[in-house]
């Protein structure tokens, strides 16, 4: 599974807009399965509530209309040091994994957002439970590869630069509806 750099740098940049708030979204693929973007939703409305069931449909109305699927779920824990894929998560990526065989859930390690690691931690469901996915972002591995290797360096000096005050996601939509929640232009 490759990551676009756009698809590594809004999560991210969402992590780092709420730092105290445990964050989620989603990531689409275009029909060659790479990850080309993220759809960030909450930092406040984190829980399985029917706000997360509108943007669920809402994203996915924007994601046929442009060619593209629902593939993953992100989160960043409110905690620095809890890596743990939340039961929301779980249940969230469950139901991605329902239409989609290749769906995957990625928990941020708040410890490397700004840092030259790779800050994603991937799960799989295997053996009916989401477990990590061991090796991932590594120069061996084949199953989750970013798809331009400085995405790190780039990501900490673009939060250097402030651009995660650009990001909008579901939350600050439903506060102005003139945030660009779905598509987030400004970010590049």
């Amino acid at each position: 599974m490759q990551i676009s750099h756009k698809a590594y740098l809004k999560p991210l940049l969402h992590a780092a807009k709420y730092p105290t708030a445990a964050v989620n979204g989603v990531f689409l693929a275009d029909a060659s399965h790479q990850t080309v973007d993220a759809v960030p939703f909450f930092h406040f409305w984190n829980t399985l509530s029917p706000m997360l069931e509108v943007a669920m449909t809402q994203v996915e109305h924007y994601a046929n209309a442009n060619g593209l699927r629902i593939i993953g779920y992100y989160e960043a824990n409110e905690k620095d040091q809890d890596e743990a894929l939340s039961l929301v998560g779980q249940k969230v990526a469950s139901k991605i994994l329902e239409s989609n065989p290749e769906a995957y859930a990625v928990v941020i390690k708040n410890s490397n957002i700004s840092s030259n690691e790779v800050a994603f931690i991937p799960h799989q469901f295997k053996e009916g439970q989401w477990r990590v996915s061991k090796g991932a972002f590594t120069e061996k591995s084949t199953l989750f590869t970013l798809e331009n290797g400085s995405s790190p360096a780039l990501v900490t000096k673009a939060i250097q630069d402030g651009m995660y005050s650009k990001l909008a996601d579901f939350d600050s939509h439903l506060e102005n509806v003139q945030e660009d929640w779905l598509t987030n232009k400004a970010i590049s």
